[in-house]
């Protein structure tokens, strides 16, 4: 007959050792990216929740950056080492909007303890529709989470959690680069697509700009909130530099009727920062699809383009036309 110590012990481990084992499968992969640990098993990791997966970072990391760099989707496949003579974090995520900019520049210095030397923008014209359709939460709810008591050893137990780190584990034992997923290093992935693909991908990103990103376009006050971000950090030197599209995606933006708003929008942009580098017009880039996954993303050795022209360091692949540099008069 077994002992009521002894079936204790039995019925304990019967539910404490899968949970152990959980905790600490999900330790190990860290889909969340509470701890920071890389080797080759979690080296390709999923970006499911970029707000707070880059929240976590910053909340947990040793945040030694002295630059930040911040924008939509299209400015997470540039990579944050291929700006020459900065140590910069790569705080993008998709759909980023403009009011966002404040609250997440304010929590990144509060982990540095100061001002950057550099903040780096990638500002997207679709922003500035007022109208568009938030898609995530304020940026208080990620810092809030990342805060909450115990936070990041609850996650362990995650089922939820758990799916993740067996998808990232599976991925990175075999090897093979995600779309869309990151490495341990705050790079992410964009593979190559064929031509028919790509012509499927282009034709339904304008489709949904048509239905849902420029319709019912009121402009936001581009330059009250940019103007903010930048009197917040009077000692930080910004780059602000134009995302680019493709050329269907600008023909749109023109068949819509939304011209005078994109002027409107480089001029505060220009009045605001002094001087903006602009990729988004038409150019020997933007009319090559050939550079493009779909209407709106342009690949990964493009954004290392654009980083060496908004740094000044030189780069023969560079096209003349590609980012053209608009000052203020006074400048």
């Amino acid at each position: 007959m077994i002992s009521y110590k002894k079936w204790l012990w039995m019925t304990l481990s019967l539910i404490l050792l899968p949970l152990i084992a959980i905790a600490g499968f999900n330790f190990y992969i860290d889909p969340l990216w509470n701890f920071g640990h890389a080797h080759r098993y979690n080296r390709i990791q999923a970006s499911f929740d970029e707000r707070q997966q880059k929240t976590n970072w910053v909340t947990f990391g040793s945040f030694d950056y002295d630059s930040l760099i911040l924008g939509s989707s299209r400015t997470t496949y540039i990579s944050q080492y291929d700006f020459p003579g900065c140590k910069a974090y790569n705080y993008s995520v998709s759909n980023m909007l403009l009011d966002e900019y404040y609250d997440y520049v304010e929590y990144a210095k509060a982990r540095k303890g100061r001002e950057f030397e550099l903040i780096i923008i990638g500002l997207d014209f679709y922003a500035s529709n007022q109208n568009l359709k938030r898609e995530f939460h304020e940026p208080s709810f990620y810092i809030e989470q990342a805060h909450e008591f115990g936070y990041r050893y609850k996650t362990l137990l995650s089922r939820d959690v758990l799916q993740y780190s067996w998808q990232n584990f599976q991925a990175s034992r075999q090897g093979q680069p995600q779309n869309f997923a990151y490495d341990r290093r705050n790079i992410k992935t964009l593979n190559l697509v064929s031509a028919g693909e790509k012509k499927s991908k282009i034709e339904a990103t304008v489709d949904k700009y048509r239905r849902d990103i420029y319709a019912d376009y009121h402009y936001v006050d581009v330059k009250g909130i940019l103007s903010h971000l930048k009197e917040s950090n009077p000692h930080t030197r910004f780059i602000v530099f134009t995302t680019p599209i493709s050329q269907p995606l600008y023909e749109l933006m023109l068949e819509e009727g939304l011209y005078p708003y994109y002027q409107r929008w480089l001029y505060d942009c220009v009045e605001v920062f002094g001087e903006v580098y602009n990729f988004m017009g038409p150019n020997s880039i933007t009319s090559d699809l050939d550079n493009y996954y779909d209407a709106s993303h342009v690949y990964p050795h493009i954004g290392t383009l654009i980083a060496h022209r908004v740094m000044n360091s030189p780069d023969p692949r560079i096209p003349e036309d590609f980012g053209v540099l608009i000052k203020t008069r006074r400048n």
